[in-house]
């Protein structure tokens, strides 16, 4: 007599193969990749020679197919694929477009900004904001070159400078 038993993943009822005693997984594909899952994870921490084995398998197959040209292969295979993609990309430009307060901003651009004294200011850039909390002074000196100072409320904190060669017309 054949018994029903209860998937462990997908939770639905079905009959037990009679050559397989520790059945607990029915043949849906799901079911049978999480299997194959759970085993894997288990071995791993059981096996150490194993884990590394499989470690090492998996570097020498990413050193023979980086994945920038698993990518383009995939994308030559499955032109839906990109169709759907850049179609979804023009969607996400359009919305920034129509919203000009969220302008893509590196959060380590910096400002170049003269001050009255002929001394320029390095500010960090912050959405739309000159966020001057880690500000550099850049200073000319007589041989040509400039130096970077960190600036504080108008005063120069570090005088340890970092000196810039910076070529005529510049600046």
């Amino acid at each position: 007599m054949i018994s029903k038993i209860t998937c462990l993943n997908c939770g639905k009822e079905f009959s037990r193969n009679p050559r397989l005693k520790n059945q607990k997984y029915c043949c849906a594909k799901e079911c049978q990749q999480t299997r194959i899952r759970t085993w894997k994870n288990q071995r791993y921490k059981k096996n150490i020679k194993y884990h590394k084995r499989s470690l090492a398998s998996q570097k020498i197959w990413r050193s023979k197919y980086p994945a920038y040209k698993y990518q383009q292969e995939y994308r030559k295979t499955h032109s839906e694929y990109v169709i759907r993609n850049r179609d979804l990309q023009r969607e996400r430009n359009k919305k920034r477009q129509k919203n000009h307060s969220t302008i893509i901003v590196k959060t380590h651009a910096l400002l170049l900004q003269p001050r009255e004294d002929g001394v320029y200011t390095l500010s960090r850039i912050k959405k739309n904001m000159i966020v001057n909390r880690n500000a550099l002074s850049l200073q000319p000196s007589i041989d040509g070159a400039y130096a970077l100072f960190r600036v504080q409320s108008k005063k120069i904190v570090n005088r340890n400078a970092l000196v810039a060669e910076v070529s005529k017309g510049c600046v």
